[in-house]
């Protein structure tokens, strides 16, 4: 299947974080499930909602797979607040009770630390999620423009508990996508999305407005989405619901 450019620069940022994700551990192989994003846009991305509804962890994970909306511009950091699976004893959320059992929910950014090496960076609070059908609202908000200061932030949908959060100084975004990650794990292959994954009422502002953002979106490996609509012009730009199928 043929990658749109937009997506080959935002899946190579984060194929470079898997590997340093996982720096010690076997990093064998790396695929990925639905993609749907946006062209690069002349704006910049000055904050994005969105809620997950990640459906049923796989039971018996062998391998990683991490759930993502992701924010870059094909130089800088990759935001990424996820929603993992990993196999048992692994995971981010590791010392939790149902850390093996449930998602794991973190915020994170791939990028470079004060000493020029590429980094994965995680925020300290991470949970491990027996309320996953109740969604997880993602907020990414460009808290101060003249340090590019990105907040994170994951909620649970109804209850409104904070679930993770990370803050860090990167730069400005013109790439939006969402993307299901896959990575083997000692020789196992991860298990895919075991129901259809829904992202609803997603909603990303542009600095300054982009009118044709919205005929901009692309779609890989058979996630879909609702026409993107605007009642400003192109300054915020409203998707009803993004779908990456369950694995066949």
């Amino acid at each position: 299947m043929h990658l749109t450019v937009a997506t080959c620069t935002l899946l190579a940022s984060a194929a470079a974080a898997a590997k340093v994700r996982h720096l010690h551990r076997r990093q064998e192989d790396l695929a990925w499930g639905p993609v749907c994003g946006f062209y690069q846009t002349d704006s910049e991305i000055t904050s994005s909602v969105s809620t997950i509804y990640p459906g049923a962890k796989p039971s018996d994970q062998k391998g990683y797979m991490f759930n993502w909306i992701g924010l870059t511009n094909s130089t800088g950091d990759l935001v990424q607040s996820i929603v993992g699976s990993y196999p048992t004893g692994a995971s981010e959320c590791e010392g939790q009770t149902d850390a093996n059992s449930a998602w794991c929910i973190s915020s994170e950014v791939y990028g470079v630390n004060s000493q020029d090496e590429t980094t994965q960076f995680v925020g300290t609070l991470t949970t491990a999620d027996a309320n996953y059908e109740n969604g997880i609202v993602i907020t990414y908000t460009l808290a101060d423009k003249a340090t590019y200061l990105w907040n994170q932030t994951m909620h649970d949908a109804v209850t409104g508990d904070l679930l993770s959060s990370y803050s860090k100084t990167s730069g400005a975004f013109s790439l939006w996508n969402t993307a299901v990650e896959l990575q083997d794990y000692d020789g196992n292959a991860p298990s895919g999305l075991t129901e259809d994954q829904y992202y609803v009422n997603t909603t990303i502002t542009l600095e300054p407005a982009d009118a044709q953002y919205g005929d901009n979106m692309y779609t890989e490996y058979g996630c879909t989405h609702t026409t993107p609509t605007t009642s400003d012009g192109g300054k915020t730009w409203f998707i009803e619901k993004i779908t990456a199928p369950a694995s066949s």
